[in-house]
């Protein structure tokens, strides 16, 4: 009985952990979701669709599934909003899907993830120095799925031959349409100026960690009826 009971213990954990390594995206995944889902667009246009989709890494951008091809849109930009069916959001500004976590008439709270490409790429030049041309000819030399290969079946049984690709995942705030650092210094500058030194006692006693979610959830509510000014 032991024996079984153990066996399924080992079962258990290295299902666990293929489904948590299959999570990562890789130069032939180079893909923010495990795999495409379906999700509602809503365009800027006001219209609304379906499609099965995935955020590539690359350039940020929406690439869709028709049957086993992989698409991009014409204009990136025209999709404003992504939904997926757990209700998580992706919003696009400044040619970045930025997903939503906390949301107010005035600003969005978010979560930028991007593919750090430049890791990969960076060679070494004269005396140990970063080589910036040696990095953009490692990058064109790279094979990078999703691009010149827009079969979804081939990449998708391909995805784990690829080198594991580094991300780059930062906060930030999304005001009027742009995108802003989530820093003290930055978010501090867009307040009235005569609400800022309150600011600064707000985040004192909140013990506000900029690298925190609930923190910074604390953030948009403070700030967002100051803006609104």
């Amino acid at each position: 009985m032991r024996k079984f009971l153990f066996a399924g213990m080992v079962g258990l954990f290295a299902s666990l952990w293929l489904s948590v390594s299959a999570q990562e995206p890789t130069t032939m995944w180079p893909y923010l979701f495990t795999d495409f889902t379906e999700a509602t667009l809503h365009f800027r246009s006001g219209e609304t669709g379906q499609a099965k989709v995935n955020i590539h890494l690359l350039h940020n951008d929406l690439h869709y599934l028709n049957g086993s091809k992989i698409f991009t849109t014409d204009n990136q930009n025209d999709v404003a909003r992504i939904v997926l069916p757990d209700n998580r959001a992706f919003v696009r500004c400044e040619n970045l899907y930025i997903e939503v976590l906390g949301e107010t008439p005035q600003a969005i709270l978010g979560r930028r993830t991007t593919g750090d490409f430049d890791r990969l790429t960076q060679g070494t030049g004269a005396y140990g120095t970063s080589s910036s041309t040696s990095a953009v000819d490692n990058l064109s030399s790279l094979q990078i799925g999703g691009l010149t290969n827009l079969n979804y079946d081939l990449i998708r049984v391909e995805r784990e031959n690829g080198q594991t690709l580094p991300l780059s995942v930062r906060f930030c705030f999304v005001i009027d349409g742009q995108i802003y650092n989530a820093n003290k210094r930055t978010i501090s500058k867009l307040l009235p100026e005569a609400d800022q030194k309150e600011f600064n006692t707000f985040l004192k006693k909140n013990k506000v960690k900029w690298n925190r979610e609930e923190g910074l959830q604390k953030v948009l509510e403070y700030i967002s009826p100051l803006l609104a000014k």
